[in-house]
């Protein structure tokens, strides 16, 4: 899908329209909206919105776009395109996301060669925040390099500002996201030089506590990645304590910031300990990891798209630590949540995880129900995908076509946005139908990876019947043997060699029941049905071994000891030993080789 939407992106980005015209830079003076307070309080608004409930912020974005559009291009509708490409790269549709920060950048181009300027600062080329964001679609889709030559650019744009707040913010932003790539190319020294290089600057000039912690959780985060937990847990304390700080005196000495700053110094802390808890279970340490997790989620009180996740990552730290009643228990919770926030991603993947734990326990029934509604939830998330495209280009058509009306009333250029909306819905159509395609090949891989599980599920099932059969054989046969011992010492006690003779008859009967059973195929049968084809191989790969020579390989894959051998074929210790010493010899092996190892070893194919 993701490879789908790359190769797409120039085709949205080309039809993108570039034809607002000098008429509205006559009306640019009259609608200076940003300075106003209901402008104010919009922006605030929707910056709270993206963390919360994103569907909601595009939903007023669109609204607020369609209020200002008439008024001309402007600070708000520049603010409102770059919220809209950050909103649906938040929900991994970078299409439509590169889209609406292209309009932005346009907005942007025409505002900054008005003749009634708006900005304050020296202008640059582009606008550097947009710059940073259209790297961040790139680097989200896997396009390091391309994500860095974007934060580069942003670098070069933010020292050209005159304006020291903006400057610095811009900078230390830019080089945390350049930290980013260099982690994502495992360069850590350089991705910690950059980190630095922000944290200085925010200390410098110290504008906001918030950007501090981010610098404090970007070390936290670098270090557990590097394995060098000591030092991580010492920048999760720093990060803790701004946020306590700033918590504590939120009244008197933070009175005039927004409360977005409160909330994020409390996110961030709860980001320290999520990637505490990622280190843990790198390192195996499934419990503790749990426990970190578990602090993280109460940081995340209010932040219920990332407590969410945060419950799927704790459901898997109980599955790998073997916890499988608690991971079963967490993923129901997990389930549950994401039904309230409407996160079909979280269940699928939760959904998904409780296969494998239904599969460790052995829980066959309802198994398939679990299956159908991992495939619904797949569907469902292919079809809320389709949606959400068709529905932002019917919004972005909208737009377009506001603003052609607009601008060209009555203009035979009509014909123009005719081929756009046709170009649109074709490629809506085309995406539609590899996204039906790509549901097709997941049900596909769902089924066949269920099947295997259930053959790999049969054949261990074989293997410990075998175990089973080998025990029992090792054991009835010594009983057996045991008794025909006990019944021959006794025997022996007896004086009379015609009361002896009376007990020939059974002595042959027990002597010849233990050889008739120590004959039985039974358990060969047994075995290549647990381990198929290996017997097969090898025949064929070492033709001078006997029937004999076969039986005692099976005996030994199956790691009897020397003496259960003896008591399943019915010889001594001692030829055991020496029939181990030929069937070495038959195979090649030299002193050092171990023999049980290498018959275990062996790669045969069924």
């Amino acid at each position: 899908m993701n490879l789908f939407f790359k190769n797409i992106t120039l085709i949205l980005v080309l039809i993108t329209p570039v034809v607002l015209t000098s008429q509205a830079n006559n009306k640019i003076n009259k609608y200076r909206t940003i300075i106003s307070m209901e402008d104010a309080e919009l922006k605030e608004r929707l910056y709270s919105l993206k963390y919360s409930d994103p569907n909601l912020a595009i939903s007023l974005c669109l609204k607020s776009l369609d209020e200002f559009i008439p008024n001309g291009p402007s600070t708000t509708t520049l603010f409102l395109y770059s919220t809209l490409g950050e909103l649906y790269m938040k929900k991994e549709l970078p299409v439509l996301a590169l889209s609406y920060l292209e309009d932005a950048m346009y907005e942007y181009n025409l505002l900054k060669h008005n003749a009634d300027n708006y900005f304050i600062n020296t202008q640059t080329p582009q606008q550097p925040w947009l710059v940073i964001n259209i790297g961040n679609i790139f680097f989200n889709q896997g396009q390091f390099d391309k994500a860095l030559e974007r934060y580069r650019r942003a670098e070069e744009y933010f020292n050209e500002l005159d304006s020291l707040i903006p400057k610095v913010r811009g900078l230390s932003t830019t080089y945390n996201n350049i930290a980013l790539y260099y982690i994502e190319i495992e360069q850590y020294s350089k991705s910690l030089e950059y980190i630095l290089m922000s944290l200085e600057l925010r200390l410098k000039y110290n504008f906001n506590p918030s950007d501090i912690s981010h610098s404090y959780k970007s070390l936290s985060e670098l270090y557990y990645i590097w394995n060098m937990p000591l030092k991580a847990e010492k920048y999760l304390l720093l990060t803790d304590s701004i946020n306590k700080d700033i918590n504590q005196y939120r009244s008197s000495k933070y009175k005039g910031y927004d409360d977005i700053v409160f909330s994020l110094a409390v996110n961030y802390v709860g980001n320290c300990y999520q990637y505490k808890g990622q280190y843990l279970v790198r390192n195996k340490k499934y419990k503790e990891a749990i426990e970190s997790y578990s602090i993280a989620k109460e940081y995340y009180a209010d932040f219920a798209f990332q407590k969410i996740s945060l419950q799927n990552k704790i459901a898997l730290a109980y599955y790998y630590d073997e916890d499988y009643q608690n991971c079963l228990k967490t993923i129901d919770e997990c389930i549950s949540m994401s039904k309230e926030k409407n996160l079909k991603n979280e269940i699928e993947i939760a959904l998904e995880l409780k296969i494998k734990v239904m599969n460790k326990l052995g829980l066959k029934e309802g198994m398939d129900e679990v299956i159908d509604k991992v495939l619904e939830s797949k569907d469902y998330s292919y079809s809320v995908q389709i949606s959400q495209l068709l529905s932002g280009l019917e919004s972005k058509n909208e737009i377009l076509i506001k603003k052609r009306e607009i601008e060209e009333e009555k203009s035979s250029k009509f014909i123009i946005l005719l081929f756009s909306i046709i170009a649109i819905l074709i490629l809506a159509f085309v995406v539609a139908y590899l996204i039906s395609r790509k549901i097709y090949m997941d049900k596909q891989m769902v089924i066949a990876n269920q099947k295997e599980r259930i053959a790999k599920s049969d054949l261990e099932h074989k293997k410990r019947e075998l175990a089973a059969v080998s025990t029992n054989i090792v054991q009835e046969n010594e009983q057996m043997t045991s008794i025909l011992k006990d019944i021959k010492y006794y025997v022996s006690l007896i004086k009379s060699e015609k009361d002896k003779n009376i007990f020939s008859p059974l002595l042959n009967k027990l002597n010849r029941l233990l050889n008739d059973k120590r004959k039985d195929d039974n358990y060969s049968d047994q075995f290549s049905a647990a381990y198929p084809g290996y017997l097969e191989y090898l025949t064929r790969t070492f033709p001078d071994l006997t029937t004999a020579d076969l039986k005692l390989c099976t005996f030994l894959r199956m790691n009897l000891n020397t003496k259960e051998t003896a008591d399943i074929m019915g010889l001594s210790v001692r030829s055991v030993e020496s029939r181990r010493y030929r069937l070495r010899k038959k195979l090649g092996l030299s002193k050092k080789d171990d023999l049980v190892n290498y018959l275990i070893s062996l790669k045969h194919t069924t």
